[in-house]
């Protein structure tokens, strides 16, 4: 491990200057021109690395990668993942888009998920120290993890597919100091929609049926469901009516509903249906936008922490205690095809989805550390 450390220090320098190059090249999921771009730069790095580049092509979004440092064919690999996309149109951060300040790096993705790649890509580098049975290890990246909503199950699919096999999986996703996480909520997004009667509001008021009026119901049951630990309803967007002077006879709303497991799954739709029963007067419905599964919070992933704390411990790297947390993230496809897996271990940060993100520097060697200390030890 010695070896091993020695050298993520000595590349810690040329990782750092990556991972602000990737962090340069701002990318949403649908900006698939961009995501390319980014790809081109993380495949030509990992090529001279010597490291082995499969590229999945994707018409509606960026393409998907798979890089491989190779070990003994005897060996189960060790997965690690991270994506590429991130959440703000180009520009948002201004120019440049990435600055470091005090130890601390700000811009699109340095921590949601771009210093996750720089952290997995390091760890991998690293690992050429170790001789004998060195692990075959694997790092799966997606275009379309932020929206899930222009490849959809096919990076599901893809991710599995390479992932199937693995002894353990790694998510290089946000990281906070003194945490991994061991389980994270499912995404249930709906759109809902209520049809009434519109009249003129002074002539007619009471033929009409407002829509709106209905919607409001429906909000307010639906989110009475909300469990302090369990369940949770949000409807965060809403349209409807077409003037102030018209009862409406349209409205709209996009709901957000997570979950911890698939029984908790079954209750928001049980809940879902109950409160759409209950409208009267107007047309109703709902379709599903997304259902991303639940990364459930399993002995194998409590098995794979425990690794990891004893790890963290023995190196005198970093105390760790685990997490379940309710966002969703790439983790839950490997943890619903059998695999352990924990999340959270790329470089710590805090503010991701916001202009305000940033990431901790100096985490990346340590992340990469744990990580490298943590594969070692399979």
């Amino acid at each position: 491990m010695e070896r091993i450390f020695t050298r993520i220090d000595t590349l810690f320098e040329e990782y750092k200057s990556f991972w602000i190059s990737m962090c340069s090249i701002e990318a949403r999921s649908c900006d698939r021109d961009d995501i390319n771009r980014l790809c081109d730069l993380i495949e030509e790095f990992s090529l001279r690395k010597g490291f082995h580049v499969l590229r999945q092509i994707h018409e509606e979004a960026g393409d998907a990668m798979v890089i491989t440092f190779q070990g003994k064919e005897d060996l189960s690999p060790a997965t690690l993942l991270a994506h590429m996309d991130t959440v703000h149109k180009k520009g948002v951060f201004g120019s440049p888009a990435v600055t470091e300040r005090n130890g601390i790096l700000y811009g699109p993705g340095v921590v949601d998920c771009k210093g996750g790649i720089a952290c997995a890509l390091l760890t991998m580098d690293a690992m050429r120290a170790l001789e004998g049975e060195r692990r075959t290890i694997k790092l799966i990246l997606n275009s379309d993890e932020e929206s899930e909503e222009y490849i959809g199950d096919g990076a599901r699919d893809f991710i599995v597919a390479h992932a199937l096999g693995s002894v353990a999986v790694f998510n290089c996703e946000t990281g906070r100091p003194g945490q991994l996480t061991v389980g994270r909520k499912g995404i249930l997004k709906v759109k809902i929609t209520t049809k009434g009667t519109a009249t003129h509001a002074g002539n007619a008021y009471f033929t009409g049926h407002s829509a709106i009026r209905e919607m409001a119901r429906v909000v307010l049951e639906l989110e009475a469901g909300s469990e302090t630990d369990g369940v949770t309803y949000n409807c965060g967007l809403i349209q409807g009516g077409t003037a102030s002077n018209i009862v409406p006879d349209s409205c709209a709303v996009t709901a957000d509903i997570r979950f911890y497991d698939e029984a908790g799954k079954r209750r928001a739709f049980e809940h879902l249906d109950k409160t759409m029963a209950g409208c009267h007067d107007t047309r109703s419905g709902y379709e599903i936008i997304k259902c991303r599964p639940a990364m459930e919070d399993t002995e194998d992933n409590r098995r794979l922490f425990k690794l990891m704390k004893d790890m963290g411990k023995k190196y005198g790297l970093e105390e760790l205690e685990p997490f379940v947390k309710g966002g969703g993230s790439d983790s839950a496809y490997t943890v619903a095809a059998g695999l352990p897996t924990v999340c959270s271990v790329g470089p710590t940060g805090m503010y991701e989805h916001t202009t305000r993100e940033q990431a901790d520097i100096a985490s990346l060697p340590g992340r990469a550390k744990l990580l490298s200390a943590s594969i070692t030890a399979l």
